[in-house]
């Protein structure tokens, strides 16, 4: 078994990204992806500072867009000093073989709308390519907030994480065409 195939059992990789982590990983012996996100929606929690990670309570993480109901009672289930929810775009980060290859999967990357796209040298052999989009956004909420507020804030999180899946469909079929993933066709119908 692949440590997709165990990381994915173990739930650690988002169900929309399986298939496609697995084509591209059976696609070239010149790279393999090492991390993902399909893109993600979560309403943070903590009483310290929004910037405290360590101590962060994620009440409510989708990968699908959120609706304004679910997100009132939550948030009225809460008691914390510091609430905020955020919207990611999809991210994919590979080890790639040759700087070659690393470059073009970046420029393609960058041309479906992943600004923030890079390469980065690998410890082991090889390079670390960073696929990672620009809009990412964050907003503060409290509880009590009345409900055509977190209605704008549902919106605009639901838009910028439907648009980052655009962009990552659109990264699939230009790596496609590039002759970087062979077997689209089985992994969309």
């Amino acid at each position: 078994m692949s440590k997709l195939e165990e990381d994915s059992e173990l739930g650690l990789v988002d169900d929309e990204l399986v298939e496609l982590l697995k084509l591209l990983n059976r696609s070239s012996s010149s790279f393999y992806t090492t991390s993902s996100c399909a893109g993600r929606i979560i309403l943070g929690c903590n009483d310290t500072s929004w910037e405290d990670k360590r101590n962060t309570r994620i009440p409510l993480k989708s990968h699908k867009p959120v609706r304004v109901d679910d997100v009132l009672s939550v948030l009225e289930e809460l008691d914390c000093k510091w609430m905020w929810m955020k919207a990611s775009y999809p991210l994919i980060d590979m080890a790639v073989r040759e700087l070659e290859d690393a470059l073009k999967i970046v420029d393609i990357a960058r041309k479906a709308g992943f600004k923030y796209s890079g390469v980065q040298p690998s410890r082991r052999e090889g390079y670390h390519v960073l696929i990672r989009g620009s809009d990412n956004v964050q907003v503060p909420v409290r509880k009590g907030m009345a409900a055509d507020e977190v209605a704008r804030v549902v919106s605009l999180l639901n838009k910028i994480l439907l648009d980052g899946k655009v962009r990552l469909t659109r990264l699939i079929s230009m790596l496609e065409d590039e002759g970087f993933i062979d077997g689209l066709e089985e992994l969309l119908f």
